[in-house]
């Protein structure tokens, strides 16, 4: 199989050097194994072509013939009612819902409560974290945000865009989200077929081109994404003073594993250790080719986001709350990253430093105290509920 021009391996890649920097708050160079090379990365080209062949099937079944909102609404509608409908729908649709609807041995549900509950605890600094090195950070690969391009999510706007990963991310890490019947796992269905879709149409582009990209969302750029949320999450709350607990780093794994499961992803490709999880994030950042002017457009439209939105008219707190990203952009992603994808320097760095001394105290007396730990989850949660309610407006 024919190599992507998208894959490259060199040493000087300077694609998510902030990552590997080894200071003294980052987390993923103190977890990368001694050993990892480099060349390790050429087992995971053929990656570049595999994508969620079940979910694509299934999408074509239900969208094809009804388009894309009345094909998912009849979707929904039959896993809900699944498995007393079995008999009246195809043997891939079963395969899916099965997934959904069985939980798998490996399934720890306690462990997945250490992970929810971090993601809780950490407040709007988890958010902030999720918007300004999660997502502004996976700009620093051309090829993973080539899908984005060609769905249009430039022109539908960065707030839409971060409107919907808010939304996922509140089901899939609330108490309990991932158990049967909850909405953690709709929310999960729902974008395992808009990603399927999404591909579908994507491949019918005469301007996708699988020599340079791959295959739109693969399986590779999957697991990757996947990581983004678990161990890179993990690491930028660090780096605001808010570094998980053993249990906790490995709760948000597991979490996370289970979502990637979910959706679609091969078990064995996703990690049970911080070191698998850090080698594998490290194989794929580094084997990237960098940012690009589709890169500095996604980018830009993000920084432009606090302007866009419609819930709130007051101008001082739209100008605060984007030199606030600078901030942390700056925090978070370094000035060799926030420069290269062209996004302005702020002074605002010195309020997220000063911010990261109040998580400093409130870290260490939630990890000291069980109770202040608990009263931390739900703060937290309530003050995530509270940004949340405002992008549903959008």
């Amino acid at each position: 199989m024919k190599t992507p021009e998208r894959y490259i391996i060199s040493v000087h890649n300077s694609s998510f050097s902030s990552y590997w920097e080894p200071t003294l708050l980052n987390l993923l160079p103190k977890y990368l194994p001694k050993e990892t090379h480099l060349d390790e990365s050429k087992e995971w080209i053929p990656y570049y072509f595999k994508v969620d062949e079940l979910g694509d099937s299934v999408a074509s079944h239900y969208f094809i013939p009804n388009g894309f909102n009345d094909g998912l609404q009849k979707l929904l509608e039959d896993y809900l009612h699944f498995p007393a409908n079995k008999n009246q729908l195809s043997e891939e649709t079963v395969l899916l819902f099965q997934s959904y609807k069985e939980i798998p041995d490996w399934v720890d549900y306690e462990r997945i409560e250490f992970g929810s509950n971090y993601s809780n605890r950490c407040g709007t600094s988890a958010l902030s974290v999720l918007r300004n090195y999660c997502l502004m950070g996976g700009y620093e690969s051309s090829a993973i945000n080539k899908p984005l391009i060609f769905t249009g999510s430039l022109k539908k706007g960065a707030v839409k865009r971060l409107s919907d990963t808010v939304e996922f991310w509140m089901q899939v890490t609330a108490k309990n989200g991932l158990k049967p019947k909850q909405a953690g796992l709709l929310s999960i269905l729902t974008t395992r077929m808009i990603h399927s879709y999404s591909r579908i149409m994507i491949e019918k582009h005469p301007d996708w081109k699988p020599e340079l990209w791959g295959r739109p969302l693969n399986t590779w750029d999957m697991v990757a994404t996947n990581l983004g949320f678990s161990i890179v999450f993990a690491d930028g709350l660090a780096k605001l003073q808010l570094a998980p607990t053993t249990n906790e780093l490995k709760g948000i794994l597991h979490l996370w594993k289970y979502v990637g499961y979910l959706l679609g992803i091969p078990i064995e490709l996703l990690p049970d250790t911080t070191e698998q999880a850090a080698q594998r994030l490290y194989l794929w950042s580094k084997s990237q080719k960098g940012i690009d002017e589709d890169s500095k457009a996604l980018a830009y439209a993000l920084y432009e986001e606090p302007l866009k939105v419609s819930f709130t008219n007051n101008r001082f707190m739209k100008w605060f709350v984007q030199k606030t990203n600078l901030g942390y952009n700056e925090v978070l992603l370094g000035k060799k990253s926030r420069e290269a994808l062209g996004l302005p320097y702020s002074k605002a760095k010195y309020w997220i430093l000063f911010l990261n001394k109040i998580n400093a105290f409130v870290d260490k007396k939630a990890k000291k105290n069980p109770n202040f730990y608990q009263k931390s989850v739900l703060k937290g949660r309530n003050d995530q509920v509270k940004v949340w309610d405002l992008y549903k407006k959008v």
